[in-house]
Protein backbone atom coordinates (compact mmCIF):
# COMPACT_ATOMS: atom_id res chain seq x y z
CA UNK A 1 0.00 0.00 0.00
CA UNK A 2 1.29 3.48 -0.88
CA UNK A 3 1.96 5.86 1.95
CA UNK A 4 -0.80 8.48 2.29
CA UNK A 5 0.19 12.14 2.02
CA UNK A 6 -1.56 15.41 2.67
CA UNK A 7 -3.16 17.11 -0.31
CA UNK A 8 -2.37 20.66 0.76
CA UNK A 9 -2.75 23.23 3.50
CA UNK A 10 -6.37 23.87 4.47
CA UNK A 11 -5.85 26.43 7.20
CA UNK A 12 -3.81 28.00 9.96
CA UNK A 13 -5.11 28.93 13.42
CA UNK A 14 -3.23 31.25 15.77
CA UNK A 15 -4.19 31.31 19.42
CA UNK A 16 -3.78 34.76 20.97
CA UNK A 17 -3.99 36.44 24.35
CA UNK A 18 -5.87 39.31 22.66
CA UNK A 19 -7.51 37.87 19.55
CA UNK A 20 -9.50 41.01 18.72
CA UNK A 21 -6.39 43.21 18.83
CA UNK A 22 -4.31 40.73 16.84
CA UNK A 23 -6.96 40.39 14.12
CA UNK A 24 -7.09 44.18 13.83
CA UNK A 25 -3.26 44.29 13.50
CA UNK A 26 -3.34 41.76 10.63
CA UNK A 27 -6.08 43.81 8.95
CA UNK A 28 -4.22 47.10 9.38
CA UNK A 29 -0.74 46.00 8.34
CA UNK A 30 -1.13 42.92 6.14
CA UNK A 31 -4.48 43.69 4.51
CA UNK A 32 -6.24 40.53 5.74
CA UNK A 33 -9.92 41.09 6.47
CA UNK A 34 -11.67 38.83 8.94
CA UNK A 35 -15.19 37.68 9.69
CA UNK A 36 -16.55 36.54 13.04
CA UNK A 37 -19.81 35.59 14.66
CA UNK A 38 -21.32 38.24 16.98
CA UNK A 39 -19.91 37.98 20.52
CA UNK A 40 -17.26 35.52 19.32
CA UNK A 41 -13.50 35.82 19.78
CA UNK A 42 -12.76 33.61 16.77
CA UNK A 43 -11.76 35.55 13.68
CA UNK A 44 -11.22 33.97 10.24
CA UNK A 45 -10.54 34.91 6.65
CA UNK A 46 -10.37 32.96 3.41
CA UNK A 47 -7.13 33.29 1.45
CA UNK A 48 -6.63 32.70 -2.28
CA UNK A 49 -6.53 28.99 -3.01
CA UNK A 50 -9.08 28.20 -0.30
CA UNK A 51 -6.72 28.29 2.70
CA UNK A 52 -8.28 29.73 5.84
CA UNK A 53 -6.41 31.85 8.38
CA UNK A 54 -7.95 32.20 11.82
CA UNK A 55 -7.17 33.84 15.14
CA UNK A 56 -8.82 32.40 18.26
CA UNK A 57 -8.84 33.76 21.77
CA UNK A 58 -6.69 31.58 24.03
CA UNK A 59 -8.35 30.16 27.13
CA UNK A 60 -5.12 30.57 29.14
CA UNK A 61 -2.41 33.28 28.94
CA UNK A 62 0.23 32.37 26.37
CA UNK A 63 3.01 34.84 27.13
CA UNK A 64 4.94 36.97 24.64
CA UNK A 65 8.12 34.87 24.34
CA UNK A 66 6.41 31.68 23.18
CA UNK A 67 7.11 31.82 19.41
CA UNK A 68 5.44 28.54 18.58
CA UNK A 69 4.66 29.57 15.05
CA UNK A 70 6.12 31.23 11.98
CA UNK A 71 3.86 31.98 9.02
CA UNK A 72 5.22 32.76 5.56
CA UNK A 73 3.13 35.21 3.55
CA UNK A 74 3.87 35.56 -0.16
CA UNK A 75 3.91 39.13 -1.47
CA UNK A 76 4.17 40.48 -5.02
CA UNK A 77 6.72 43.23 -4.26
CA UNK A 78 8.80 42.70 -1.13
CA UNK A 79 10.58 46.07 -1.31
CA UNK A 80 7.29 47.96 -1.52
CA UNK A 81 5.77 45.91 1.31
CA UNK A 82 8.78 46.44 3.58
CA UNK A 83 8.71 50.17 2.80
CA UNK A 84 5.00 50.32 3.63
CA UNK A 85 5.59 48.55 6.97
CA UNK A 86 8.47 50.90 7.83
CA UNK A 87 6.21 53.89 7.05
CA UNK A 88 3.73 52.40 9.54
CA UNK A 89 6.46 52.16 12.21
CA UNK A 90 7.00 48.41 11.73
CA UNK A 91 10.57 47.86 10.52
CA UNK A 92 11.55 44.31 9.58
CA UNK A 93 14.18 42.56 11.71
CA UNK A 94 16.07 40.90 8.89
CA UNK A 95 16.19 40.57 5.10
CA UNK A 96 17.68 37.80 3.00
CA UNK A 97 18.07 37.12 -0.69
CA UNK A 98 18.13 33.52 -1.91
CA UNK A 99 18.10 31.82 -5.28
CA UNK A 100 14.39 30.98 -5.01
CA UNK A 101 13.21 34.29 -3.62
CA UNK A 102 13.67 37.15 -1.20
CA UNK A 103 12.63 37.16 2.47
CA UNK A 104 11.98 39.61 5.31
CA UNK A 105 10.99 38.93 8.93
CA UNK A 106 9.14 40.70 11.74
CA UNK A 107 7.00 39.72 14.74
CA UNK A 108 3.31 40.36 15.23
CA UNK A 109 2.19 41.94 18.53
CA UNK A 110 1.84 38.51 20.19
CA UNK A 111 5.35 37.35 19.26
CA UNK A 112 4.48 35.15 16.29
CA UNK A 113 7.19 35.30 13.64
CA UNK A 114 6.09 36.59 10.23
CA UNK A 115 8.11 35.80 7.13
CA UNK A 116 7.37 37.81 4.00
CA UNK A 117 8.40 36.07 0.79
CA UNK A 118 8.69 37.25 -2.81
CA UNK A 119 9.09 34.46 -5.36
CA UNK A 120 11.96 35.02 -7.76
CA UNK A 121 11.12 34.51 -11.43
CA UNK A 122 13.24 32.14 -13.52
Amino acid sequence: MDRPTVAGLAGVVLFADRADTLAHWYEQYLGLFFSREPDSHQWWCQLPGGVSFAIHQSRHPLGHERRHCEITWEVADLDAFVEYLADQGLPVDERQEASGGDFAWLDDPEGNRIELYQRREG
